[in-house]
């Protein structure tokens, strides 16, 4: 039966659904994020601008306050320069003194920061003092100031000069502020740029971050979608009856998880529906056992005694009539015996009772089959090996139905292994426990059971022995799903079969739910 898929529209798939939702939740980080920047711009950007401005106007009224003290300093220097004419002049007498010199150095020994002192006569005649060579020019900075000397009476005495040193620390705290003032300056024209730069980083950020999301969405969105997809497709076939289909999804993640979960629910799913399947098919079969039973054993015992009433009157007449009717007489007693073992195995088949379960030591059910069976054949050198489990191991089963089950096993195996070798059988009956289950291993040294008749051997009438009516493991097959349990078959390490019954253990609810 085909299927019409309904197609589902571009933007309702949860690829896309999931890249938007990806490229939505970048686009709002990155849009939070240039507003708080831009925030954190504007303010420290008006905060840096402000102080910027600020020191502008310091350095401006720091030159300012500079230039008004270098000219008190010119004032100051200049006016010292006249006070010293006056004192100068005031005390000459004459055109030309001898003593011109003398009273230079005593006024450039008054003054510390007098360089040198000049004094030039109307006449040309000049006296000099200095001391440049404790503040050479190249290292110190000096400046000059002049003055006409008058005399009372409109008399002149001529020109003095004077050279003062400038305080090096002026001049130093000046440099420092012209400094200052081109590196505020350089601050304020690399602001703008700075600015720039910062934009244009985080819109580089921001368009990496958004490819990033993007790219990112689509391998989330292909990963997972794909998953879905998958499993959504393997839900479809399922839905259309194959029970066959499973999803073969990778990863840890929850839809792998999801899909494993799903795939153990097919596993079961089909488990139980091969279960019913083939209780459906036993039963059946039981009931087609039960006629057959019923139509061939009525005829039975009328036959035999027509057979044995033919061989009781014969009027022995003739000899050779009465060894022919011997002979038929017993083949028809061995064939009637035949169908009588038929009819009793049909009947064993189609009455297989239903399981009666309790608490049940296993202990005690491999002891009492041991104790009825242990000998295994009439043959000395046939070995039974029955294995032990503690005595506190408890299923939950019928005690004689699961007895009855590994005299079948073992009386298959037996005969399977006589029929093909002929050499003495061993069969080992084991116990494997785990947490939940219980398994019961049958294992013998015939022939085995080759892989394609591994799942046969189970149906009913289906044998590989030449005088078996392939019951036996029916009723096994049977009694064992009844229990809840499974069978099945596969290599023994003696050589042979492994019929391995697995049970569900039981487990004390009762006190656990007492104790919480």
């Amino acid at each position: 039966m085909s299927t019409r898929r309904n197609p589902i529209p571009w933007w309702g798939r949860l690829e896309l659904r999931v890249v938007s939702a990806l490229v939505l939740l970048g686009t709002l980080c990155v849009g939070s994020s240039a507003y708080l920047v831009g925030l954190t711009v504007s303010y420290f950007d008006g905060r840096w601008a402000g102080a910027l401005e600020q020191a502008v106007l310091v350095t401006d009224d720091v030159e300012s306050f500079h230039a008004g003290l270098v000219a008190a300093k010119i004032s100051e220097y200049e006016a010292r320069t006249r006070a010293s004419g006056v004192e100068l002049a005031l005390g000459d007498s004459a055109e030309a003194p001898s003593g011109d010199r003398e009273r230079l150095l005593a006024v450039l020994e008054r003054e510390p920061d007098l360089v040198g002192l000049a004094w030039v006569r109307p006449t040309g005649a000049r006296a000099e003092v200095d001391r440049a060579q404790e503040y050479p020019e190249d290292r110190f900075e000096w400046f000059e100031a002049s003055v006409d000397l008058a005399l009372p009476g409109g008399r002149t005495a001529g020109q003095l000069r004077a050279v003062y040193l400038i305080d090096p620390d002026i001049d130093a705290r000046y440099q420092q502020v012209g400094v200052r003032r081109r590196e505020i300056v350089r601050q304020q024209r690399d602001k703008s740029e700075i600015e720039t730069a910062v934009i244009r980083v985080f819109g580089l950020a921001s368009a990496t971050v958004l490819a990033f999301a993007l790219a990112l969405g689509v391998w989330l969105a292909r990963t997972t979608t794909r998953k879905v997809g998958q499993l959504s497709r393997v839900m479809a076939r399922v839905a259309h009856g194959d029970l066959r289909a499973r999803a073969r999804l990778q990863g840890s993640d929850e839809i792998a998880q999801l899909g494993a979960a799903f795939n153990r629910m097919l596993d079961e799913l089909a488990h139980a529906q091969d279960r019913l399947a083939y209780l459906q098919r036993i039963g059946a079969w039981q009931e087609m056992a039960r006629r057959i039973a019923h139509e061939i054993k009525n005829p039975l015992t009328p036959i035999l005694l027509a057979v044995q009433q033919l061989r009781e009157k014969d009027p022995g007449l003739s000899p050779e009539f009465s060894r022919m009717l011997r002979t038929a007489a017993e083949i028809v007693e061995d064939e009637v015996d035949g169908l009588r073992r038929m009819v009793t195995s049909f009947s064993q088949f189609a009455k297989v009772p239903e399981v009666r379960a309790a608490k049940v030591e296993l202990a005690r059910v491999l002891e009492e089959f041991e104790r009825a069976y242990g000998h295994l054949s009439e043959r000395a050198d046939d070995v039974l090996h029955v294995g032990t489990v503690e005595p506190e191991f408890t299923i939950l089963a019928d005690r004689q139905l699961l007895k009855q089950v590994l005299v079948n096993l073992v009386e298959n195996a037996v005969l399977s292994a006589r029929e093909a070798t002929g050499s003495p059988v061993r069969v080992e009956v084991t116990v494997a426990l785990s947490e939940a289950w219980v398994e019961l291993r049958v294992d013998d040294n015939g022939p085995g059971v080759a892989q394609a008749q591994r799942e046969r051997v189970f149906e009913p009438y289906h044998t590989t022995r030449a005088q078996g009516t392939g019951l036996g493991l029916a009723i096994v097959k049977k009694i064992v799903l009844d229990h809840g349990g499974e069978v099945r078959v596969e290599p023994s390490p003696l050589g042979g079969a492994r019929f391995v019954v697995r049970l569900p253990r039981f487990i004390e609810a009762s006190a656990s739910a007492t104790q919480g």
